[in-house]
């Protein structure tokens, strides 16, 4: 009985760390990589890079199962958002963070691109320099031991170098065949790379042939000249690199050394350093504003183009799109169906800085949805790894203005994620949803931890909230892209803390206190939902300038006068009446009443002496 409950004990372990991508905990992790080479990610599930690199990492483990047992290399991966001390003692500054392990020892760190070809690719160049050493290593032994008996070890290094022998015709035989097998394994991947633009975030360095090709065609590029020496261009290059990043399945970003290609950069006319330029929509777009973040950003987003059709994706191409879009509304259809519906199209016009819309009719994205052919047409919003469906889908056929309302308020109260990242995009929506109320987490992109506080608090707030409540949106500021703006408009330093404010778009006001008087903090989310619960007791603090009041008083005067008009035209005659009686009772001369030439009416009594008798 104890053979065999150890032989299943011993059964269970082999299985687990056979497994395709191992959960690492403090009770396991010392046991487990202490023999071998691991390759470890360590993540948190609310960071959105390690959501967008998940399924590449898990097609990856799962296609390189084999290697556990042909060479002893195993996947595992860490939780940090649960195992945060684990984490702390791998050293991880960041999510994710990919980790080479050997016999318990930490290696190096994988720094190739989060996307499935870089990192096979970086796991086959493991193996291989494993496998040489490893050679290496056996020849040198067979030859301490070859000495003592020459006529054995003869004979059996002469039916070594025959089977070698046999083993390298074998392999050099079909050389061609290997590199069409491992090119189809390629074309199988998770998502072919060339569907987004700018699929690693990168500014790609690109040479004549390329830049030559970006501006013949009509894909948007975002280009870069400059010279290594340049110290403006110096200045730029954290910004440009962050940039990048940021519009990652946005807006394709290239950069020409001009240094390297003079030619190339006369031929495009290039005067000076950094020269930044749209390409791709004709003749180049010049920028000329300020080289902050949020400028640049603006001026890709704005130039690049924003696509005027609903784009019809198969299930690779929505995969794709869906790791770099926080949130996108998905029309699913047959070829009965026909084309997009009119209302549909008209209504992404007015979502179209918010939510991307799609439209498709591959059979796997319904089984993914788990939708019927006999539900379609079917519209749904896919977010936060859940879908909320349109149960109205097939009145969209009908272009009616009932209809249409109905979509649209379906629309405004599903657009927003738990967390709406703000770029400049969707900014302006977003913080003049007059409507709702906003909760910002200003923080550093790669605070994960506080990302991580806030997203716990906003999951939350939805789920104790009831459904008549205020509407709250949970939104993230990134302090590098909106360091000025939210100096300006919260008074929020720039450093390294996290800083959580309550902002009333329809007021112009924002909250950094809880009803306590107590700073808002991550840390301690009871303040906040009180504070969401009792907006009238907080002290605000307005966010316009004096001029920016002025205009906001008159604005809302106008607009109190037009909705309510009729009591306006009797104020307004009252006024007129008033103001008329106090002129002509006070300085008729004014009127004219004196001089007999007045066409109004005075209401002032004449006095005796106005009159001279004849007699």
């Amino acid at each position: 009985m104890k053979l065999f409950a150890l032989s299943f004990l011993i059964g269970c372990l082999v299985s687990l760390v056979h497994s395709e991508d191992v959960s690492l905990k403090p009770d396991n992790v010392d046991g487990l990589i202490k023999s071998g080479t691991w390759l470890i990610l360590h993540y948190s599930p609310y960071c959105i890079h390690c959501r967008n690199f998940a399924p590449h990492w898990k097609k990856a483990t799962e296609d390189l199962d084999h290697l556990a047992e042909e060479s002893d290399f195993h996947f595992g991966s860490i939780d940090c958002s649960t195992q945060g001390d684990l984490c702390d003692a791998h050293g991880i500054m960041g999510y994710p963070t990919v980790q080479l392990w050997e016999n318990g020892e930490n290696v190096e760190r994988y720094t190739a691109g989060n996307y499935y070809d870089p990192l096979v690719a970086y796991v086959k160049d493991k193996i291989a320099a494993a496998s040489l050493h490893n050679d290496n290593g056996v020849e040198e032994d067979t030859e301490k031991e070859a000495q003592p008996d020459d006529e054995t070890d003869n004979n059996e290094e002469e039916k070594a170098e025959e089977e070698e022998e046999e083993v390298e015709e074998s392999d050099e035989s079909n050389p061609e065949e290997i590199e069409e097998e491992m090119e189809a394994e390629s074309e199988n991947d998770v998502v072919e790379a060339d569907i987004l633009p700018n699929p690693d975030g990168v500014s790609v360095d690109l040479d004549s042939a390329r830049l030559r090709e970006i501006a013949t065609n009509e894909v948007p590029w975002f280009i870069k000249f400059y010279a290594p020496w340049c110290p403006h261009c110096k200045a730029l290059a954290p910004t440009w690199t962050e940039m990048a990043s940021q519009l990652r399945g946005q807006v394709n970003v290239g950069e020409v050394n001009c240094q390297e290609l003079p030619s190339l950069c006369e031929e495009f006319k290039i005067r000076g350093y950094p020269t930044l330029q749209m390409l791709g929509h004709g003749d180049p777009i010049d920028y000329h504003s300020d080289r902050s973040l949020i400028s640049l950003m603006k001026f890709a987003n704005e130039h690049a183009g924003l696509d005027e059709e609903i784009k019809e994706l198969d299930a690779n191409e929505l995969s794709q799109y869906l790791t770099v879009k926080d949130v996108a509304l998905i029309y699913l259809h047959n070829e009965k169906n026909g084309k997009v519906p009119e209302l549909l199209e008209v209504v992404s016009n007015q979502f179209r800085s918010t939510i991307p819309f799609f439209s498709t009719q591959d059979e796997k994205v319904l089984e993914k949805y788990d939708i019927s052919p006999s539900d379609l047409p079917a519209v749904l919003i896919a977010k936060d790894n859940s879908v909320r469906l349109y149960h109205g889908s097939h009145d969209l056929f009908r272009n009616t203005a009932t209809n249409r309302d109905a979509f649209v308020n379906w629309i405004e109260n599903e657009q927003y994620p738990l967390i709406t990242k703000l770029g400049p995009s969707n900014q302006q929506s977003v913080l003049s949803d007059s409507h709702s109320v906003v909760v910002l987490n200003i923080v550093h992109a790669k605070d994960t931890v506080s990302q991580s506080k806030f997203r716990n608090i906003a999951t939350v707030w939805h789920k104790s909230s009831p459904s008549d409540q205020i509407k709250v949106i949970f939104a993230e500021m990134d302090r590098a892209m909106w360091r000025n703006y939210v100096l300006d408009k919260f008074g929020v330093e720039h450093d390294e803390t996290a800083k959580m404010v309550i902002y009333k778009p329809d007021a112009f006001e924002y909250y950094s206190e809880d009803v306590n008087g107590h700073e808002l903090s991550l840390d301690k989310p009871e303040g906040l939902y009180i504070s969401l619960k009792s907006l009238k007791d907080l002290k605000g603090h307005s966010t316009l300038a004096f001029h920016e009041k002025v205009g906001s008083t008159i604005a809302h005067t106008m607009n109190w006068i037009a909705t309510h008009w009729l009591i306006s035209i009797i104020g307004f005659g009252f006024a007129l009446s008033f103001v008329y009686r106090y002129l002509t009772y006070r300085s008729p001369k004014r009127l004219g009443n004196h001089a007999g030439n007045s066409v109004l009416p005075s209401f002032r009594s004449v006095n005796s002496y106005d009159y001279a008798h004849k007699d």
